[in-house]
């Protein structure tokens, strides 16, 4: 059974999580210049970690690693912390 997009990245949402990093799913997230939405990851994880926790969760990794990321805005402003972007293939 081949595991979907959304199932990888809540994973690595989990693991980027647990590592302490602030990661979640959007399952809808529509970039400025896309025509439609995608499933994307948001965290304030370096590049180089998302790629390691999708490998580390991914039976096949390659068709879920994200190529284009946008800065977005955090769900609760007030908190600190490093910015988030979201990544998506």
């Amino acid at each position: 059974m081949t595991e979907t997009r959304q199932e990888v990245y809540a994973n690595a949402a989990g693991l980027l999580s647990r590592m302490g990093f602030a990661a979640r799913v959007e399952p809808a997230f529509t970039p400025a210049a896309h025509p439609r939405p995608v499933v994307a990851l948001v965290t304030d994880a370096p590049p180089v970690l998302i790629g390691h926790a999708v490998s580390q969760v991914a039976t096949d990794p390659e068709p879920h690693l994200p190529m284009a990321s946008a800065k977005v805005a955090r769900p609760k402003q007030w908190e600190p912390g490093d910015p988030q972007f979201a990544w998506w293939v």
